[in-house]
């Protein structure tokens, strides 16, 4: 195997390496995780890292797991905007579900809880039927706090490949040197 038939092979590899993806990440809310509020928020504003796709579906949940009423989104780039209409509901924790589709095709699911410290508004005599909440599918949790996807491959691996299969073919051709014969490459 010659210098230029070597050369060839690593340009081969490393032409035709994929880097490592990233996905869509959710980077502020509003309401914001652990927030305290005294009303119920008018709106739910979820800002990603990049635009999605579509815009995702967002649901609220009070402390009795109860949904909200939700409008319809509006997407502003990389902000989501959900107007909220909740006409009673009592003291507690609250939860916002999301499900977003990133611009290369993987969902991501979160969750984000705020307090609201007091009941407000009068419980409705006849509760209208509401679809269920949204739930995070395991281990598809991608929320602000997470650090890497588990289906991303880390730049360093690609390296480290490329390393390894460099040195193999130098070491064949090393070894073709040593002994006289012609590779069978």
């Amino acid at each position: 195997m010659t210098l230029r038939t070597l050369l060839l092979v690593v340009a081969l590899l490393l032409a035709t390496a994929v880097p490592a993806s990233a996905h869509v990440r959710l980077l502020t809310s509003n309401p914001e995780p652990g927030q305290a509020l005294d009303k119920p928020p008018s709106s739910v504003q979820l800002t990603f890292d990049e635009p999605l796709k579509a815009p995702p579906t967002i649901t609220v949940t009070d402390p009795n797991g109860t949904p909200w009423l939700m409008g319809r989104p509006t997407q502003d780039n990389k902000v989501v905007t959900v107007p909220a209409d909740s006409p009673y509901g009592p003291a507690g924790k609250y939860t916002i579900n999301y499900r977003a589709t990133g611009q290369d095709g993987h969902l991501v699911v979160g969750d984000i809880t705020f307090d609201i410290t007091t009941s407000f508004g009068q419980p409705l005599a006849v509760q209208q039927e509401q679809p269920p909440p949204v739930q995070p599918q395991p281990g598809h949790d991608h929320t602000a706090a997470s650090t890497q996807d588990d289906d991303s491959v880390p730049i360093g691996l690609w390296i480290f490949g490329t390393a390894v299969l460099l040195g193999a073919a130098l070491a064949l051709v090393i070894r073709q040197r040593r002994k006289g014969d012609k590779p069978a490459l």
